[in-house]
């Protein structure tokens, strides 16, 4: 049936995305060059998780194409016509093969039976389809359902998922993705490919034009001035048309919600710290959602590749970047982030239109673009007569948009609310739950230290509790503030953004001229006229180049180019290079007036061997600075490598500079390796009066490197790096700090049994001088391996990764959110019936009537330095291909198959290795920040074996936090011996054996600290005459007693459970349990041990019961019922209902 096909779909990939993540292959290339818009990639399917397409070394992004996995194949949206690389891993499942559903082997006989479960196989064409009669490819399904009970109240839940792609006519095709899920999904930026989970759209396409209705991606191809790529969510059209005399004309036009806005940030490294670094929004904003997808990550210029095995991941969430140990980040390091980030202050409208002529050698393009909020309809804030006034009289000076925080809502028990009283004459708001006095729900905002009257006093279940001090008053007019916090609001203005930009290129045998113009309309606040004049600015560019052949072997290139731009223009996004403010030293100038921006160069170019290039270039800005720089560039490739790239900077304006650099990459290669030496140094000097500013700097940074010639087998480099650093000193430049850096890499890829990649870099970072830095010495580690094996054909086979490095740790808050129940985590026990939601009266749900919380991490900005170590480990030993089987002990051992999976990750506050790299330490040492362990190790014997089977199990898991109240430690050993035994045909026996320790440490809530020990005996007996039916009774003994400094509590339980499980294909499947539960408890039931002892249940007699039903209605309709429920003695019987309809596509 296809529900079941579906169900085994989704956990076969599933299963394999996570093979997929453990197990470190190399992936597979292929380079095909693409004319159509659909391609067989593979014969096999692939795994979506590492799916990558490159079109000259430049990853497509996942909405040019679409990925069937299944079936290896690809879909593009618009033919590229152009030769791209593929880069994959194969699934270890073929979904293109057939598999039966219980392999029959040669001695299978009716005594080894599998429970049928009823999956209908079916000939195709019997089936009947809601998209019968039609060449469209789906998959998805629509769900509506209820869930009722006596302990929750009445709700509904709803899902559509739907994929479409095909025909619906000889020419037109559709592609499909539409989902109404409630909680939008962003992926994780921990792989270098995403998927588009939260992407939701219809597309509709012929040979000459296109229309997408939802979610899509808008970018501007031509042009200088007008950069933009954007989300938006509504009307995109794209047409084309041929004329006659070789006429093309290709027009967009879009009408959208904008889902972002542009922001760009510049970081400077911090020695050692390989992040979290925070993103910040333009206003400031401190926590944002980055849109997934939109980053370009920067360091010195050179763009990032994301995934946790290339060089940076990113949590969109919390907007924070970390860089793995392929990339030190150190002091020296310019960081550059440029993204889109969701900013639901206001609804926004995006529209945007593009067309372009071509005929012959000629184009001419007409943009358009306008951005604008709307001031009538605020999403995230809510503006009264008074902050409207204010918006209006501030006109552009949008830092002093600010409200009072201050909401008289009426007391509201899942808010932290306040009383406001008078004391000495100030008006003061105390933290109450009084819900008479308690009236008022108050925003505050970070001011500084000594700006404000409020202090963070706490953190709740709910969020933070502030607290007034009081001011010390100096005078009667000099008063200081104590405080950094004051019950205010940032109000963000409404903005409006517009530009038209005009322009073309026309292209002679030898020769092309480009030509634009540009103007924008930039209103930083609608609801003011006040500033209007300055809303408008023009742009202009020329742009000329010439090629000639000067002989067979040599060209000459030049190009000349100027640009100008008027001081009231405004940009969409970056157009100019990553660093062009640095490249003319203007860092620390705020540019508002009228720039020329002109160059000239002149390029001599061998066909073979490499070229000179020689480049003259001028920025003047009016009244503020004016400077010319030189540049040259030099690459040549015979006998030796030599890539140099230098440049002068004289300048004058505030300040006057000389800035002179160059970068060179020079190797020889000897027999099998390259020698190599690179080399970066710059010398920037900036005075005031023909003095030497305190700007001024000047470094040198070296490296030597061996590494052999071919590296796409098998790579070894060693390298060794120093920088040293000058910094003023009176009236000269002098040496402050040296670093060291030696490390090396190791790359061996072409071995089907032996794969290995390790780096590790060093670096000593020395004061030479600490009168001009501030700066500390110190001494930073990244490395990291992937290490797989394979032994004795195949008999071990082995899996490793290891990283460590250095960078900051959040100290994490969270509070808890109430939802219908059934949707959430976490219940709430009110322990000392108080009536308030405190922390420690939240526990993880035992029944679903329960979930009615989920807890949400907020962000804040509290870090702490942390050591972090990464190693992950899996090692499967099977003895059958060890050990031939010849004598009786051999027989014995190779029956024996091993399982070790090893994950840890720890984050400490102190580089002492034995405690970092030790999988095993107390979790109780100090310098442990951060803790993340998990061991499980099964020996099976006989696993194979239809008649009986052993396995024992050993589970280590522990977990420690850093909070912003302390820390929270919980861990779980677990050892268990199973047996599994078929009686004969009908009867089946399982039995279980377990001893098991469960622990929580608190620092901060200490009443929930217990150190549980379980013994647990468990077995069951199935009958199972056929296929179709199965009975079961089990029995479960427990034993639990808690340690005695924290209660000495003990519980004895017994339950004594039947299972009922009934299938048939006509009649659906059917599940019945009964269980009878009696717990002998010594302690407090109200409490939190109590509750992880008695299992969510009740001292004394229980009883538990669960029924469902599902059942294909039609061949697409499937009906699933549910109801269970559960009683204790003097409780009443707590009922709970669910009822979904599921139609599959």
């Amino acid at each position: 049936m296809v529900k079941n096909k579906i169900i085994g779909l989704i956990f076969c990939i599933i299963c394999n995305i996570n093979y997929g993540q453990i197990i470190d292959f190399s992936p597979l290339t292929k380079k095909i060059f693409v004319n159509t818009d659909t391609l067989s990639i593979d014969t096999s399917s692939i795994n979506p998780k590492t799916f990558r397409v490159y079109n000259s070394k430049v990853e497509l992004k996942p909405f040019e194409y679409q990925l069937n996995a299944a079936k290896g194949k690809i879909i593009f949206y618009e033919v590229p016509n152009d030769t791209l690389v593929f880069k994959y891993h194969r699934l270890i499942i073929d979904f293109n093969k057939k598999y039966l559903l219980h392999p029959i082997s040669l001695n299978r006989t009716n005594r080894q039976k599998l429970f049928y479960e009823p999956i209908e196989i079916s000939n195709s064409k019997n089936k009947t389809s809601i998209f019968q009669g039609t060449k469209l490819n789906r998959t998805g399904s629509l769900s509506r359902g209820l869930m009722v009970g006596n302990n929750q109240d009445f709700s509904l839940n709803s899902n559509l998922n739907l994929q479409l792609s095909g025909m619906v006519s000889p020419t037109m095709k559709i592609l499909a993705s539409v989902t109404d899920d409630n909680i939008p999904i962003q992926p994780q930026g921990n792989t270098q490919q995403l998927q588009d989970f939260d992407k939701v759209f219809i597309q509709i396409s012929e040979e000459k034009w296109s229309l997408t209705a939802g979610d899509f991606w808008v970018k501007n191809k031509e042009g200088y001035f007008l950069k933009y790529n954007k989300r938006g969510q509504g009307i995109y059209v794209k047409n084309k048309v041929k004329g006659k005399g070789n006429i093309k004309i290709n027009t967009e036009n879009s009408a959208s919600i904008s889902k972002g806005k542009f922001g760009r940030n510049v970081i400077q490294g911090i020695e050692g710290n390989q992040g979290p670094y925070r993103l910040f929004g333009n206003e400031n904003e401190s926590f944002i959602i980055v849109l997934s997808g939109t980053e370009n990550v920067y360091i010195d210029g050179t763009l990032l590749e994301r995934g946790q095995n290339n060089d940076y991941i990113i949590d969109y969430n919390t907007a924070e970047i970390s860089f793995t140990a392929k990339t030190l980040i150190t002091k020296d390091k310019r960081i550059i982030v440029e993204f889109q980030y969701s900013d639901k202050n206001y609804a926004r409208s995006l529209l945007q239109s593009s067309t372009v002529f071509e005929k012959n050698r000629s184009s001419f393009y007409i943009y358009a673009y306008a951005e604008q909020d709307s001031k009538n309809q605020p999403l995230q804030q809510d503006f009264d007569l008074v902050d409207r006034l204010t918006l209006e009289n501030i006109g552009d000076n949008i830092e002093m948009a600010t409200g009072s925080g201050i909401d008289s809502i009426g007391f509201n028990e899942n808010s932290n609310m306040y009383e406001k009283i008078d004391s000495l004459g100030y008006e003061i708001f105390n933290y109450s739950v009084d819900n008479q006095l308690a009236i008022y729900q108050l925003t505050f905002t970070n001011v500084g230290q000594g700006n404000g009257n409020y202090v963070i006093k706490e953190n709740n279940a709910l969020g933070r509790v502030y607290e007034w001090v009081a001011p010390d008053t100096i005078s009667s007019s000099v008063i200081l503030k104590n405080g950094d916090y004051s019950p205010i609001k940032t109000l963000v203005t409404p903005k409006k953004r517009q530009i038209l930009s005009i322009g073309g290129k026309t292209n002679w045998s030898s020769s092309s001229l480009k030509y634009e113009i540009s103007s924008s309309n930039m209103d930083l606040n609608t609801f003011s006229k006040i500033n209007n004049n300055d809303n408008i600015g023009f742009a202009g560019l020329i742009n000329y180049e010439s090629k000639k052949k000067l002989n067979s072997n040599w060209l000459i290139n030049q190009s000349y180019k100027i640009e100008s731009i008027s001081k009231n223009y405004e940009r969409i996004e970056r157009f100019r290079e990553v660093e062009f403010e640095r490249n003319w030293n203007i860092q620390q100038l705020i540019v508002n007036e009228d720039q020329v921006l002109s160059s000239a160069k002149i390029n001599l170019k061998h066909i073979e061997n490499g070229q000179f290039q020689y480049g003259l270039n001028s920025y003047l800005i009016k009244n503020d600075f004016n400077g010319y720089k030189n540049d040259l560039k030099i690459k040549w490739n015979k006998k030796v490598y030599l890539d140099f790239n230098g440049s002068l900077l004289n300048s004058n304006g505030i300040f006057k500079t000389t800035f002179l650099r160059h970068n060179t990459n020079f190797y020889i290669p000897i027999n099998k390796f390259k020698l190599g030496f690179i080399d970066i140094n710059e010398n920037n000097r900036f005075y005031t009066n023909d003095s030497l500013s305190y700007n001024s700097y000047r470094f040198y940074d070296w490296k030597f490197y061996i590494e052999n010639l071919d590296s796409n087998k098998n790579k070894v480099q060693f390298f060794y790096q120093e920088r040293y650093d000058w910094f003023k000193y009176q009236t000269i430049l002098k040496r402050a700090t040296k670093a060291i850096s030696p490390g090396f890499k190791i790359g061996i890829v072409n071995n089907r049994n032996f794969q290995l990649n390790y780096s590790l870099a060093y670096r000593m970072l020395q004061i030479l001088d600490t009168s001009l830095t501030n700066i500390l010495p110190e001494n930073s580690l990244a490395s990291r391996l992937n290490y797989h094996l394979k032994l004795l054909k195949g008999g071990i086979n082995s899996n490793s990764f290891l990283e460590l490095g250095s960078g900051l740790e959040l100290q994490k808050e969270f509070i808890y959110i109430e939802v219908p129940a059934g949707q959430g985590n976490y219940t709430w026990n009110d322990y000392n019936e108080n009536d308030i939601k405190e922390l420690n009266e939240f526990e993880i749900a035992a029944f679903s009537d329960q979930a009615s919380y989920i807890r949400v991490f907020t962000p804040n900005n509290s870090y702490i330095k942390i050591y972090n170590f990464q190693y992950n480990q899996n090692l499967n030993i099977d003895f059958r291909k060890i050990i031939k089987g010849k004598t009786v002990i051999e027989k014995i051992l190779n029956k024996f198959y091993n399982q070790t999976a090893l994950n840890t990750q720890k984050k400490t506050n102190d580089l002492e290795i034995r405690t970092l790299v030790n999988p095993l330490v107390n979790s109780d040492n100090p310098i442990i920040q951060q803790m993340s362990n998990s061991l499980r190790n099964s020996l099976f014997f006989n696993r194979s074996n239809s008649k009986y089977s052993l396995e024992l199990v050993t589970q280590l898991f522990a977990n420690k936090n850093l909070l912003i109240n302390g820390t929270d430690f919980r861990s779980n050993n677990k050892d268990q011996l199973k047996l599994r035994w078929n009686l004969n045909r009908s009867f089946m026996l399982n039995s279980q054996v377990s001893k098991e320790l469960k622990s929580n440490a608190s620092t901060y809530m200490q009443n929930r600290n217990f150190n549980i020990e379980n013994k647990e005996i468990f077995n069951r007996l199935s009958f199972q005459p056929n296929t179709m039916f199965r009975i079961a009774i089990n029995t479960r003994y427990s034993e639990k007693s808690n340690s005695i400094e924290y209660g000495n509590e003990k519980a004895f339980l017994k339950d004594l459970g039947i299972e009922l499980r009934r299938s048939k294909r006509d009649k659906g499947l059917f599940n019945a349990e009964l269980h009878f539960v009696n717990i002998n408890y010594k302690g407090e039931s109200n409490s939190t041990i109590g509750f992880e002892m008695l299992e969510g249940l009740q001292s004394g007699s229980n009883i538990t019961w669960k029924i469902s039903f599902q059942k294909k209605m039609s061949n697409n309709i499937q009906l699933s019922v549910s109801y269970n429920g559960r009683k204790s003695e003097n409780n009443k019987a707590i009922h709970t209902g669910s009822m979904q309809m599921r139609a599959f596509f």
